[in-house]
């Protein structure tokens, strides 16, 4: 259902630009470049699954316009998201009307779409554009009786390694030409049962998720907030200094880093993963 109704008089693409700030008085952290998977899952809150089943729109005078993704049956892999689970998660991504009509699209907000079920990251930092940490947002797609998670570029997920998620094939592609978000994908001929069996489905990449925080000690930790930071007009996002090199290594030199990431994309579809021991070597 979605909550206002725009009368299309125009349609504003925005590309938000960042402007410097201070911090205020925010209980969550700060957020910090996020180039490794142990750095994204060090700013991640929890590790949910969960069905769409609502999208709305709403306006917000400090929130400014947002798409707001109802999520329910939610399961939490990783992290908390609270004493109990809760039965329902908003995500309110920056993005959608505003009162007059116009249409305001953030690049990179991930889109959620109603009556699927999504494999997501939910930030435990501070977050103006969407709650999803760094993008990690993964559909969960069926193939006859086959289940795998394909991530927002239409790729089947095959393992963890070091840096990211790792993908393998399309499921979805597109028609060729500039991609156009109203342009719905179609499943790509050449993808079979077997490509899909050899993905990962939710369960297997928790799993997977588990046994790299387990190498590298980077579980996800601190609470998720669904409201965006309000430290000024909406228009505005507020940016901060990133961490100089000493800094960052001294919060990291502690840390296991002896997770292998799979060689090629052959190396993945086994689900076996290669986690190094104490030492760096090769269990």
């Amino acid at each position: 259902m979605r909550s206002i109704r725009p009368s299309f008089v125009a349609r504003l693409i925005v590309i938000v630009c960042a402007s410097l700030g201070a911090r205020g008085a925010h209980a969550a952290p700060l957020p910090s470049p996020a180039d490794t998977l142990a750095a994204v899952l060090r700013q991640t809150s929890a590790v949910i699954e969960g069905d769409v089943t609502d999208v709305s729109f709403r306006f917000d005078e400090v929130e400014g316009p947002r798409t707001v993704a109802t999520l329910t049956n939610v399961s939490v892999h990783l992290g908390s998201l609270g004493p109990s689970t809760p039965s329902s998660v908003e995500i309110r991504s920056f993005g959608g009307y505003l009162p007059d009509g116009r249409e305001i699209i953030a690049t990179h907000v991930p889109e959620l779409a109603p009556g699927k079920r999504y494999f997501l990251f939910l930030r435990s930092t501070e977050w103006t554009l969407s709650p999803i940490a760094f993008g990690h947002v993964f559909s969960l797609e069926t193939l006859g009786a086959k289940r795998a998670l394909v991530d927002a570029y239409g790729r089947l997920v095959v393992g963890v390694g070091a840096e990211e998620v790792l993908t393998g094939p399309l499921f979805w592609t597109r028609p060729s030409g500039p991609l156009d978000p109203s342009t719905p994908p179609r499943r790509a001929t050449w993808i079979t049962e077997a490509d899909v069996d050899r993905a990962l489905d939710p369960e297997e990449l928790a799993e997977a998720l588990r046994t790299f925080a387990r190498a590298t000690g980077a579980w996800p930790r601190g609470s998720f907030s669904p409201a965006p930071m309000s430290a000024g007009p909406w228009g505005r996002v507020n940016t901060w200094r990133a961490p100089t090199p000493t800094e960052s290594a001294a919060s990291t030199d502690d840390l296991l880093a002896c997770f292998a990431p799979p060689v090629g994309v052959s190396d993945t579809t086994s689900k076996e993963l290669d986690v190094c021991t104490d030492d760096g070597g090769a269990p």
